[in-house]
């Protein structure tokens, strides 16, 4: 089996270690959203203002934010750490040789 993580915008799914990893809208944002800014500090705020609606859902606390990227994390396994928390700020995604993007 192959060995890494798959992010396929195309197909809108992630694969670890060859098994697809369900996700649900938001997380799939939220990664998607870190991934387009790989590399990048983005900070919670922006989060937020990108994947939540606040006509229709109300703003969330920063808090949120979290409780999502703690689940995204604990779905990735072992490749979590792909998801840095920069303290004080927000979240990074770190490009690695076992993470595939492939986009739409």
């Amino acid at each position: 089996a192959r060995h890494g993580v798959v992010i396929d915008f195309g197909r809108q799914h992630v694969l670890v270690d060859g098994e697809e990893v369900s996700l649900t809208y938001k997380e799939f944002r939220l990664l998607g959203h870190l991934v387009e800014h790989a590399g990048e500090t983005v900070h919670r705020h922006d989060l937020l203002a990108e994947l939540w609606d606040p006509d229709q859902e109300g703003t969330p606390g920063e808090r949120t934010i979290d409780v999502h990227v703690r689940r995204l994390r604990a779905k990735l396994g072992d490749f979590q750490d792909i998801i840095r928390t920069v303290r004080g700020i927000g979240y990074r995604f770190d490009r690695r040789t076992d993470v595939i993007v492939r986009t739409a």
